[in-house]
């Protein structure tokens, strides 16, 4: 009776492990690539998300005009060859002029004390009363899978319905100080661009 039961008992015992090695192949991911998302401080996370393998998803931050108004958008997106930063005005607002800093976040222009000089910046253009400007910027200035910084400056009015101008201000992509311990509030945030494509 004894080898009985433990026959069964050991047959029990290898039907489970061969069972549970089965359900957990099974259970495993299709692929466990990282995909890119942006989170809500602008760096991207692994997450498993719905879309085709190397699929690239914007980071977005809001174009902050005056510190305290959002007046639009900055966006960024990548393909193989180039970096795409697009400026979005909404809510009345217009660009006047840009200024583009795309790059290693140690080499943003800026004075001795430390603050950013917009009119510096390698990219940078003026416009009459817009609500869409795009830059293209070479890949290069960071390389498909790497992490550096953004600086999107812009001069921004808010125009009443009839076009007349109900103020001008100095607007920035949202992110964090570029001189932390400075009155200046121009500011950077991080971009890390799309690999894979």
């Amino acid at each position: 009776m004894k080898k009985l039961l433990l026959s069964a008992l050991f047959a029990a015992t290898v039907f489970s492990i061969f069972s549970c090695k089965k359900n957990t192949e099974i259970a495993a991911p299709e692929s466990t690539a990282p995909r890119y998302v942006t989170g809500l401080q602008n760096k991207p996370y692994e997450a498993n998300v719905t879309g085709r393998e190397g699929d690239c998803l914007a980071t977005e931050v809001n174009l902050m005009a005056g510190q305290t108004m959002v007046a639009g958008t900055v966006s960024v997106t990548n393909d193989a060859e180039n970096i795409y930063v697009t400026y979005n005005t909404t809510g009345g607002w217009v660009l006047t002029a840009t200024h583009l800093y795309v790059g290693d976040c140690a080499l943003i222009p800026v004075n001795n004390p430390g603050n950013p000089i917009p009119g510096q910046f390698p990219y940078k253009g003026t416009h009459t009363n817009l609500t869409s400007v795009t830059y293209t910027v070479p890949i290069s200035q960071i390389p498909a899978g790497t992490c550096a910084c953004i600086a999107a400056h812009g001069v921004v009015k808010e125009l009443n319905s009839s076009g007349g101008t109900i103020q001008t201000q100095t607007g920035w992509g949202q992110g964090v100080q570029i001189n932390m311990g400075s009155g200046n509030w121009g500011m950077k945030f991080d971009y890390c661009s799309c690999p894979g494509l």
